[in-house]
């Protein structure tokens, strides 16, 4: 041992220093470098594609695709078939382990959690208003358990804006609806006992994975929306052609599902999405745009019911809409009844034994499931007050679509704006809006934190988009996005 002089009075040893064996020091570092190799591919690569998976997974479930017409054994409308008699327990099982997921997700991302939801103040009071409903509910015990559904949906909506790019979502999106164009094919010439639809109601209408020809209708207005998007955002020729198959498949599947209205709002649907590109325009031609869609807008949304009855009185079917104006009158008398919190979250439609719904049923003199007029169930619901902090919340994700397109000028940033209109003219003849575990209420929260997210970083530029922006500014303000998407991705 070797000792070291630091002063007259001490010696201090110096370190011994043992080399390891070459051989040894090559196996340490190949273990070493092996390890980092591991735990990269499980951060980088494996955790990105299982939150792809999970997200695709969950976004199918929610859409009750096959899920609902298997544990049926393909019960039809009319057959004396009660759903009641379902052992919903695998679904529940599968949405449970999305629950669970998701709140795995967004509490490693807490941080990034607790921006998003800080930057969307009106929908989280929305969601606290919607889970506290049942205080007040004429079934307490069912608002409180579909309150709580719609708050954890809400929830996978926070963790989706925060993961994902918008453009990321769309894609994802478009592969659920593609895959469910494609799957509704299969049932309807592989597995007609489950694709068509049986006597007495109905008799060999088409409705693929779902449990009536009305649902599947909605949803091939929704994959059309989204497949026309992405037709017009891809640059590959082989993803166009596979986009057109699905778009192609989807107003296949309308045609033959009878049901007038999604025929009507498929078309509408793709005419808003060209529509909306009129905001990548120069503000000349801005205005003039905006002019022309707001007045086609505004006259649709007063006179929607004149228009489709002239619309179906032409196509030879029933003006009254299958009976669903005639009942609208009785739903109002419920609706003033309790008009500022309304009957509760679920709470109202129990057939003959709810007391609100079995008036209506009485009056109508059949069994109705729902006012089939969401706007309308939804102030059932909530009342005035929860409906106006809804209507609120999807005018601002609005605002934030057009103003993204504005920004971006992409097909895929129309698609928020898209996504607000398709919910409020669907509700305009359907009930789906406030629906828990409903792929409508995640698609609303998920566009709705997504823009509000995007929205704090983007402070500094001009909205509305009527003035030309210097190129500088607008570099400056995309550099500040990706910057901050950026920090975030490492939080």
């Amino acid at each position: 041992m070797v000792f070291q002089k630091t002063s007259e009075s001490e010696l201090v040893p110096n370190k011994v220093v043992v080399k390891d064996p070459p051989l040894l020091s090559s196996l340490q570092a190949a273990i070493s470098a092996s390890i980092k190799g591991f735990i990269k591919f499980f951060r980088e690569e494996a955790l990105e594609k299982l939150e792809y998976a999970f997200t695709f997974f969950t976004f199918f479930l929610y859409t009750d695709a096959i899920t609902m017409v298997v544990l049926s054994n393909g019960a039809s409308e009319g057959d004396g078939f009660s759903y009641d008699t379902i052992n919903f327990m695998p679904v529940q099982l599968l949405r449970g382990i999305t629950y669970l997921f998701t709140l795995i997700f967004i509490t490693c991302r807490y941080k990034r959690t607790i921006y998003i939801l800080l930057s969307n103040p009106i929908f989280v009071a929305t969601n606290v208003f919607i889970g506290l409903s049942y205080l007040w509910s004429v079934a307490p015990e069912v608002s409180q358990g579909a309150g709580m559904f719609m708050v954890l949906n809400a929830l996978f909506g926070v963790y989706t804006a925060g993961r994902f790019t918008l453009k990321q979502q769309v894609t994802i999106f478009s592969y659920v609806m593609l895959s469910i164009a494609i799957l509704n094919i299969v049932f309807i010439f592989f597995l007609p006992q489950y694709g068509l639809m049986g006597p007495p109601v109905h008799a060999g209408a088409w409705r693929g994975v779902f449990t009536h020809k009305n649902g599947a209708g909605k949803m091939m207005v929704l994959a059309c929306a989204v497949l026309f998007t992405m037709l017009n955002e891809s640059k590959d020729k082989h993803r166009k052609w596979m986009y057109g198959i699905g778009i192609y498949l989807s107003l296949l599947m309308i045609k033959y599902t009878g049901s007038e209205s999604a025929l009507l709002n498929s078309i509408f649907v793709m005419s808003l999405i060209v529509a909306i590109q009129l905001f990548k325009a120069k503000p000349r031609n801005l205005f003039l745009g905006l002019v022309v869609v707001s007045s086609i807008g505004t006259i649709i949304a007063i006179g929607y019911n004149e228009i489709m009855t002239f619309t179906l009185v032409l196509l030879g079917k029933d003006p009254t809409l299958s009976g669903r104006t005639e009942i609208w009158e009785f739903v109002g008398d419920m609706i003033r009844l309790r008009p500022v919190l309304g009957y509760g979250v679920s709470a109202f439609w129990h057939g003959l034994d709810g007391d609100g719904s079995r008036y209506i049923i009485e009056r109508a003199g059949w069994l109705v499931p729902d006012s089939h007029q969401g706007f309308l169930d939804m102030i059932l619901q909530i009342g005035y007050l929860g409906a106006a902090m809804v209507a609120l919340s999807l005018w601002q994700t609005f605002n934030r679509g057009l103003s993204r397109v504005r920004l971006f000028k992409t097909w895929a940033s129309g698609w928020p704006a898209v996504g607000v209109l398709y919910m409020v003219f669907a509700n305009l003849s359907e009930s789906s809006l406030l629906a828990p575990n409903s792929i409508f209420w995640i698609l609303v929260s998920t566009l709705n934190f997504t823009m509000s997210f995007e929205a704090k970083y983007l402070l500094d530029f001009d909205r509305f988009g009527l003035i030309d922006k210097d190129q500088v500014i607008q570099k400056k303000i995309m550099n500040k996005l990706e910057a901050t998407t950026d920090v975030n991705a490492s939080i």
